[in-house]
């Protein structure tokens, strides 16, 4: 992450249903297995959806990242 750019991922967090999906910054769950207990230290951005809107909430987290680098 050298040029100070956030990366994101979406893993199942909290159980195992279809609205178990997250998203987390990758830094924070490195070496976590799927799927994450409510128990660790890492806290998700977002949480309760289902894996498309998660894809959706990485999209949209990264052009806000984009858009505040640029200014």
């Amino acid at each position: 992450m050298a040029s100070g750019k956030k990366k994101y991922r979406a893993i199942k967090y909290g159980g195992d249903d279809q609205y178990s999906w997250a998203v987390f910054l990758t830094k924070d769950i490195k070496g976590l297995r799927s799927p994450i207990s409510e128990y660790t230290p890492a806290k998700p951005l977002v949480s309760g959806c289902i894996r498309s809107e998660a894809n959706h909430y990485i999209t949209q987290f990264e052009l806000k990242d984009k858009k505040d680098l640029e200014i």
